[in-house]
């Protein structure tokens, strides 16, 4: 469908879609809370004896990793954070389940986390929730903690992906082996070889890949060092995710349970991506693009391929579970339909009432009082409202997380 809109329109399209961006960040307090939170418990874990031998490092993963991390609907619900708790070699004994109790033993052993744990284990992550067990009202989130293993050599071969061209099989040389409950081996299997495998340190490069930002090699070199800095620069990729996933929060308010994951979101998001180094043209392709990435299997189920591990399928829990698929599907043609609906609005008010129904009118509102601002501060100092060529900013993967210690636990 061609858009209607005129020049000037689209420009205010861009803008205000921009700012709903930075409206969607996380707050400069609200990430000096999360690091300093996940670099206690990281240091905490870190210096276990038990796990000392084998260099255990913290690091972040997920939307806090990739930049794409958004604000909650509701200002009182939890942020989210994964973390990855990862160990260079293990003790040729220990099973998945020895790991995993290890870890929630240590966990365990400190006044401060204990209260914390969450009481429901998880499948394969330890949880700690900070609002439920914190006199600071600013601690809304909580953690979900990931026991992994990866091999000897791993310092060394992420090291060397800094000079090789990204590829599937040179990111899986950094892949790690997860503990997982369900299993069939988690309380027998001592070779690590046979563990879940899982790869976010690769994810995150792959994702710094499509991002195609003008400073390529330092955008992937961000994507595996995560810098020690409060960034709210995004690249045009990280704001479409940020935009499209709070179209499914506003969406699926309601029905937490089944709506579309955020990973799928990203992956497709990321495939579709073609460039655009205008956020307006970027987020009308994407859109425009997200179903084309998903293909079918052998029995005709539907795929979302882990671009960095093609054998994971991210809706693999579909047929289990089919109104995850019918909700994605519904999501899918929704954002379609009003992302195109905003596009062909006859003015500016009725855009704005558009988007307040699909995004919310509150952070509609906010988007829009911090676009006037920043004309006025423009018309009045002559500032850019923007970084030149109409670029959202600079290369970000990366910079809205740190690392407890160095990011190789030496």
């Amino acid at each position: 469908m061609e858009s209607i809109l005129s020049k000037e329109q689209k420009e205010e399209f861009k803008d205000i879609l921009e700012t709903l961006g930075e409206s969607l960040d996380i707050t400069q307090t609200q990430y000096d809370n999360l690091t300093r939170s996940y670099k206690a418990v990281g240091e905490f874990l870190q210096n276990d004896p038990v796990f000392e031998p084998y260099k255990p490092i913290v690091s972040p993963q997920g939307s806090l990793r990739l930049g794409t991390i958004i604000q909650p609907i509701n200002p009182n619900d939890d942020l989210d954070v994964d973390l990855v708790y990862r160990l260079s070699e293990k003790n040729p004994m220990w099973t998945q389940k020895d790991i995993k109790d290890k870890v929630g033993a240590r966990l365990k052993e400190s006044n401060r986390y204990a209260p914390m744990i969450d009481k429901k284990e998880g499948r394969r992550c330890w949880t700690l929730l900070y609002r439920d067990n914190s006199d600071n009202p600013k601690e809304k989130y909580h953690m979900d903690i990931l026991p992994s293993v990866a091999d000897s050599k791993y310092v060394e071969r992420m090291t060397r992906l800094f000079s090789e061209n990204f590829s599937a099989q040179t990111v899986d040389q950094i892949s790690i082996r997860i503990t997982d409950k369900e299993a069939n081996d988690y309380a027998i299997s001592t070779h690590k070889e046979d563990w879940l495998k899982s790869n976010p340190d690769g994810y995150a490069l792959w994702f710094a890949y499509r991002c195609k930002a003008d400073e390529t090699v330092k955008l992937r070199a961000e994507a595996v060092v995560p810098v020690e800095k409060y960034n709210r620069e995004k690249t045009v990729l990280q704001r479409i995710v940020q935009i499209l996933k709070r179209h499914r929060d506003i969406m699926f308010y309601n029905d937490t349970e089944d709506k579309p994951i955020s990973i799928i979101i990203t992956t497709l998001a990321a495939r579709a991506y073609n460039g655009e180094q205008n956020l307006f043209e970027g987020l009308l392709n994407v859109v425009d693009n997200l179903e084309r990435n998903i293909t079918k299997n052998e029995r005709g189920e539907d795929v979302v391929s882990n671009p960095v591990n093609p054998e994971e399928n991210f809706a693999d829990k579909w047929p289990a579970h089919p109104k995850r698929r019918e909700n994605f599907y519904k999501w899918l043609a929704a954002v379609k339909k009003d992302v195109h609906e905003i596009l062909n609005g006859a003015n500016r008010i009725q855009i704005q009432t558009i988007m307040g129904r699909v995004f919310g009118k509150d952070m509609i509102e906010k988007a829009s009082s911090l676009l006037v601002e920043r004309r006025k501060s423009k018309l009045t100092t002559g500032a850019a409202l923007l970084t030149s060529a109409g670029k959202v900013a600079a290369s970000t993967v990366g910079k809205v997380i740190n690392t407890a210690n160095t990011f190789y636990g030496e």
